[in-house]
């Protein structure tokens, strides 16, 4: 099998998507966040060894493969640890914005499309599972929208209101995104 100049951007993207993770959490300084992330890897490789049929080193690799799911699982444990609901939304005390900004925005896509997806047919859970390029795009525009609301606001909080949308939004694009870009990607590889 010959990796073709569309399948290589693609891996490409997958890991500056990967990359970009890591400077952000290295960049933060959060210890919470740093180990939320290490313990979210674990808890992600031992979903994928319980699948079948059951290769040796897919538990291993396939998180890399799967980054945003990975920083999902992460997101939630963060959340537990760090955030502070009120009437306004979510605060994050203690904690950089950008870091805010990425694991929020990457649980509410999560949230949204494992929510979502039975009303949907599934479609935004096909593109979550099979379009990975895909996801780190929608994952990165997200994250970036978080943050300048995030500098807006002045503070380290999230209104209900972004985070509803976003949860509920994300899924809906997704879906769209990968009904129209599946047959381009699947024609690159």
């Amino acid at each position: 099998m010959t990796a073709t100049l569309g399948g290589w951007i693609l891996i490409l993207l997958l890991v500056s998507y990967y990359l970009h993770i890591l400077w952000r959490q290295i960049a933060a300084r959060s210890p919470v966040a740093i180990t939320a992330f290490v313990a979210g890897y674990f808890m992600l490789a031992a979903l994928f060894r319980h699948a079948e049929p059951y290769p040796v080193l897919r538990p291993v690799w396939l998180p890399f493969i799967y980054c945003y799911v990975w920083l999902a699982f992460s997101a939630a444990i963060w959340l537990l640890a760090t955030a502070r609901a009120s009437r306004r939304g979510l605060r994050f005390p203690g904690e950089p914005p950008l870091i805010s900004a990425l694991l929020c925005s990457q649980l509410t896509l999560s949230l949204g499309t494992l929510l979502l997806s039975p009303l949907l047919d599934w479609r935004p859970m096909a593109a979550y599972v099979m379009l990975p390029p895909v996801m780190v795009v929608l994952s990165y525009l997200l994250y970036r929208l978080f943050a300048v609301v995030l500098q807006r606001n002045g503070g380290n909080q999230l209104s209900w209101g972004v985070l509803l949308a976003s949860t509920l939004l994300s899924p809906l694009l997704s879906m769209l995104l990968g009904a129209w870009l599946a047959p381009y990607l699947l024609g690159w590889t």
